[in-house]
């Protein structure tokens, strides 16, 4: 399998497992990067061989713009970013992914590596409405993989994404560890909070903030200090 040897590649090591539930709504909020979007693909196989479930995974609307795409990520789980469809998958009780950086986390340049760039608040909204809780997930490794100088606006109109510059076509070897946070629950929030746009964005922030710090605490072990 693509995902197994990835994995294999990467050296992976995981940590905080036990935060994620077996069963019920769940919400997975990674840090995004890495160009290629392995970070989805790992992720996604780490949690169906260790939790047996199955994520339901946001993903850039271009994985839809043609049948063949559609027909290949719908096989894996992933879907458009449709707030209808998200509302349904988790009352159904689904564990889902979403990288609330979305490709400008995906593409940053590696000069700002490690460097998490701003959250779409709308997964906050997401959790509010169905009483999910949010499992925030720090991902490191992935942004050594690739040097990125940055992007193109070229394609962007027939694309819907900017387009990276690599100096590298293949990928250099590197470590990476996925660290999952202690779930934050939303029971207490009504649906007058979320209507609040201001504190919506001051809990995405939060959250950025407990990922981001936890990056910097595993670079510090790692005696990689990047800022």
């Amino acid at each position: 399998m693509y995902a197994e040897h990835l994995r294999d590649f990467t050296m992976l090591e995981v940590e905080g497992l036990e935060n994620v539930p077996r069963s019920g709504r769940v919400i997975l909020v990674p840090n995004h990067s890495g160009i290629l979007g392995w970070d989805a693909a790992v992720l996604h196989y780490e949690i169906f061989k260790q939790l047996k479930r199955i994520p339901r995974t946001m993903a850039h609307a271009f994985w839809e713009s043609n049948e063949f795409f559609r027909s290949g990520t719908s096989k894996l789980g992933f879907f458009p970013p449709d707030f209808k469809k998200a509302i349904k998958y988790l009352k159904k009780n689904k564990l889902m992914i979403i990288f609330p950086e979305a490709e400008h986390g995906n593409f940053k340049p590696s000069i700002k590596m490690y460097q998490l760039t701003e959250f779409n608040p709308g997964f906050i909204a997401l959790a509010m409405m169905t009483n999910c809780p949010i499992v925030p997930v720090c991902i490191l490794g992935a942004e050594e993989n690739y040097i990125n100088l940055g992007t193109v606006d070229w394609f962007e109109k027939s694309l819907g994404a900017k387009i990276p510059i690599p100096l590298n076509l293949l990928p250099i070897p590197a470590k990476w560890k996925i660290k999952f946070l202690p779930p934050i629950s939303f029971q207490k929030y009504s649906k007058k909070d979320i209507k609040n746009e201001k504190f919506v964005r001051e809990v995405a922030e939060n959250i950025k903030f407990r990922i981001q710090s936890n990056i910097q605490l595993e670079l510090v072990k790692k005696g990689i200090f990047k800022f």
